[in-house]
């Protein structure tokens, strides 16, 4: 079949087929993002008032610890507080606040941090003395959760930034996508894609890792010859946050399976075949041909009857079970003059079936190669510095098929998965 997989239509195939998704997965752990928050961390988080007319100051003690799961990052910052009041100041007392932070993508490519505050650690008192006073600790530090939340929440969006770089990552991968990629030197097959917009899937936490999926939509289409035009560059669109998105791709291509190649299949089940019981034929030689939207198969017999029968196969699309077969497999009666009538031997011999299974086996065994073909081709295909794509067709959608003269021609949507990879 040589590469006619990768023949596609010349018709856009973002117009004709479901648009397709690349994919990139951007990952970041937690011990990442702890890492460079510390690094901006102050050690003195609050210095104010505590309540009851006490002040208080709030330094930190060590590095701040993050988790992820249940699609949340949950923050423990261990520090150290010390009340005064009036000349009376309270011993240092240590505590962990702590936070969760959900994170959500505005539209210009940035993570917001919406950050909470969720308690203290269990290790503080109930109560304790302070000169004529009698305090509290866990209420009174509830006063000065919110300047430290207020402190922290934008250190922890620079750094969520800095850490996943949405727009640093997507950016070339988006640029990139305009100009036509080759993805078989020896056939000058190019792949074109015609990115629409730029999905994203809600961030997600879990084994201390945070996750994000997004995804280029676009049109895609191969074509054969030289490069095709570049599409103009547009500018990188805002993200589309999205519950979930469809990340499969989808190719509309016409897929040619030519007649030598059904021969070369059929070669072993006939040629010097004999057929029949009580009167036997023996096939010498055959050919094949299209003809009015049907296969012609043309034998050429010696035996009880010498000379050249021809039967007539009609491809046949079935959606229900996504198949093409051959029915219809009959002897032309016009042209055959005595040997074929209504209760001809020929009829119940087995030699239209055997044409048949063979020409829908070898259908099946063509489509497969052109799959592992589109597969190979589409497996690294380099975007950008650092950036390849990386495609598997998993399956293929079957339409109607077209008999050529020399080829049937089948419209076939190619299935599968891409994904970026950053390296």
């Amino acid at each position: 079949m040589l590469f006619s997989f990768l023949l596609f239509s010349t018709v856009s195939a973002s117009a004709a087929v479901p648009p397709s998704s690349i994919n990139l997965s951007v990952e970041a752990s937690a011990a990442d993002l702890a890492a460079i928050i510390n690094q901006s961390l102050p050690k003195e988080l609050y210095k104010g008032q505590g309540g009851l007319g006490t002040s208080v100051t709030v330094l930190r003690t060590g590095p701040i610890v993050v988790t992820a799961t249940g699609n949340f990052v949950y923050l423990t910052l261990p520090v150290q507080l010390t009340f005064s009041y009036a000349l009376y100041e309270s011993y240092p007392l240590r505590a962990g606040l702590r936070f969760k932070a959900k994170m959500n993508v505005t539209p210009d490519w940035r993570l917001k941090t919406e950050l909470y505050y969720t308690g203290l650690s269990d290790n503080l008192a109930d109560t304790f003395r302070l000169g004529p006073l009698s305090l509290k600790p866990k209420s009174m530090v509830e006063n000065i959760s919110q300047p430290v939340q207020k402190l922290l929440a934008p250190i922890i969006d620079n750094k969520v930034n800095d850490a996943i770089k949405l727009r640093t990552r997507i950016a070339p991968l988006w640029q990139n996508s305009f100009s036509p990629k080759l993805v078989s030197k020896e056939f000058s097959a190019w792949l074109k894609l015609t990115p629409e917009k730029i999905v994203m899937s809600p961030l997600l936490t879990a084994n201390n890792q945070i996750k994000v999926s997004i995804g280029v939509i676009t049109g895609a289409e191969i074509t054969v010859g030289p490069k095709p035009v570049a599409a103009p560059v547009k500018a990188l669109p805002p993200v589309q946050q999205l519950p979930a998105f469809d990340k499969s791709f989808h190719v509309k291509l016409a897929t040619d399976i030519f007649f030598a190649d059904l021969v070369t299949a059929l070669n072993p089940v006939l040629l010097d075949k004999t057929f029949g019981d009580d009167k036997k034929i023996t096939v010498k030689n055959f050919n094949l041909k299209g003809e009015d939207g049907r296969l012609v198969v043309v034998l050429t017999t010696t035996g009880d009857f010498d000379g050249e029968l021809t039967l007539f196969a009609k491809p046949v699309y079935n959606p229900q079970n996504n198949s093409l077969t051959f029915e219809d497999v009959d002897f032309d009666t016009k042209n055959a003059g005595w040997l074929i009538s209504a209760g001809s031997w020929l009829f119940s011999s087995p030699i239209r079936s055997t044409i048949r299974s063979k020409l829908d086996a070898t259908v099946i065994e063509q489509l497969e190669k052109a799959r592992l073909k589109a597969s190979s081709a589409l497996a690294a295909v380099h975007v950008a510095e650092h950036v390849t794509l990386n495609g598997s067709v998993k399956s293929l959608s079957l339409g109607e098929a077209a008999v050529l003269p020399d080829r049937l021609s089948v419209q076939v949507v190619a299935e599968g998965d891409s994904r970026v990879s950053l390296k």
